[in-house]
């Protein structure tokens, strides 16, 4: 089984898969899709973190040496297609849960995969990035609304679909209501539903 977890900023999505993966005795890869990527690119993991999961048409990476737009599109582009090329390399060495980077969209034509999406409610989201960031309320409610945009952004050029939209995941999730280990105890009892 494939799991793919799509996630609001703030709403413990990352700490849900980890939990999950454990509790199933999967690998759960997130940051590590990145790195992988990297290592079987001839892209540096630098380059890979500049454009993890970010804006499409607005963003150019900061190099030494100026990047024009059309480079750094095309560098988008690439950088990309490495990352979902490494998910579908990791999806066919066995069961494992994808963080994020339009993993459900990416694996979609596999006949194993459960896709996830975690919300959760913003005065839950601003309290869980405030503790975690060190940040003020203005602070933590500003970087959610950035980085859930450059998240939208980036899962609708992929994929052509609005990120976070019900239709387009198998289950959702809102965590701000039962918290990390209800929600892994949710996508369980889901699983063992469909196995039956």
């Amino acid at each position: 089984m494939i799991i793919t977890v799509g996630r609001q900023h703030g709403s413990n999505g990352h700490d849900i898969a980890r939990l999950l993966a454990q509790e199933l005795n999967m690998k759960c890869y997130d940051k590590e899709i990145v790195d992988e990527a990297a290592a079987n690119s001839h892209f540096s993991k630098e380059i890979f973190d500049s454009y993890d999961e970010k804006r499409v048409s607005a963003y150019v990476i900061p190099t030494p040496h100026y990047v024009g737009m059309n480079e750094g599109f095309r560098l988008n582009m690439q950088v990309a297609a490495a990352q979902f090329d490494a998910m579908r390399n990791l999806a066919d060495k066995g069961n494992c849960i994808f963080v994020g980077r339009c993993a459900d969209y990416v694996l979609r034509n596999r006949s194993d995969v459960l896709s996830v999406f975690i919300m959760a409610d913003m005065p839950f989201r601003i309290r869980t990035i405030m503790q975690r960031k060190g940040l003020n309320e203005d602070q933590a409610k500003k970087l959610i609304k950035e980085v859930d945009k450059d998240r939208a952004s980036y899962y609708k050029y992929y994929t052509d679909q609005i990120w976070g939209e019900s239709e387009n995941y198998d289950l959702c999730i809102d965590s701000s209501r039962i918290g990390v280990k209800g929600a892994v105890e949710v996508i369980k009892a889901y699983i063992s539903a469909i196995e039956q």
